[in-house]
């Protein structure tokens, strides 16, 4: 007897195949055949493809909302929020890969039809982000730059990774490799605040 068809199993299965095919790429049809369900179950589930999209963005941004929310509203204002936030984006989706996929296929034009996602879904976490870092953010680049540069930057290693000393590379599998680069991300937050007090090494607040 095969797995019962609820919704929650239904929007894990499609937040994979999302995550792997893209939205564009995977069909109802698809995500049937991975649930043994039928098309009509599906769509009685959860509604169409684009509602189901939509739930698990739904799910995936509540996740990372709490993640960020704990963590930076635990920390001080200003120097230290920022840290947080590039400790509390880092490794939420080193967790969660699956998570940045839906997000890198985005950064190729996938699901390019529902344009309100990034509206509905990053700018309520970055503006919670933005109250923290406040005045600390330097005159004429302001906090949305700050976090866009750790946002950037996250992805890069993430979908990419980097360069290794002397030969190879360096992916986000390795913690080794993730430890590499947060010291990076810091330095990198450090040098656009501008003179100040350094984090202790790995974070400004215990992760």
């Amino acid at each position: 007897m095969g797995e019962e068809i609820t919704e929650e199993r239904i929007v894990g299965l499609a937040t994979r195949l999302f995550a792997g095919l893209g939205y564009d790429l995977t069909s109802l049809e698809t995500i049937a055949d991975a649930a043994g369900a039928s098309v009509r179950e599906i769509v009685g589930l959860t509604g169409g493809k684009r509602e189901l999209y939509l739930r698990v963005m739904d799910r995936v941004t509540a996740a990372k909302y709490a993640r960020i929310e704990e963590t930076v509203g635990r920390a001080g204002d200003g120097r230290a929020a920022a840290h947080v936030f590039a400790d509390a984006f880092l490794d939420f989706y080193v967790e969660h890969p699956e998570f940045m996929a839906l997000w890198i296929h985005r950064q190729v034009s996938d699901a390019a039809e529902i344009d309100e996602i990034e509206d509905r879904y990053a700018r309520p976490v970055l503006r919670l982000v933005a109250r923290k870092i406040g005045h600390e953010a330097p005159e004429g680049f302001g906090a949305y730059p700050l976090m866009g540069v750790v946002i950037w930057s996250a992805i890069g290693f993430l979908g990419s990774g980097i360069l290794a000393p002397g030969h190879g590379m360096l992916y986000a599998d390795d913690p080794a490799a993730v430890e590499i680069f947060r010291s990076l991300l810091h330095t990198t937050v450090d040098r656009i605040l501008g003179p100040g007090a350094a984090p202790p090494p790995g974070g400004a607040q215990p992760r």
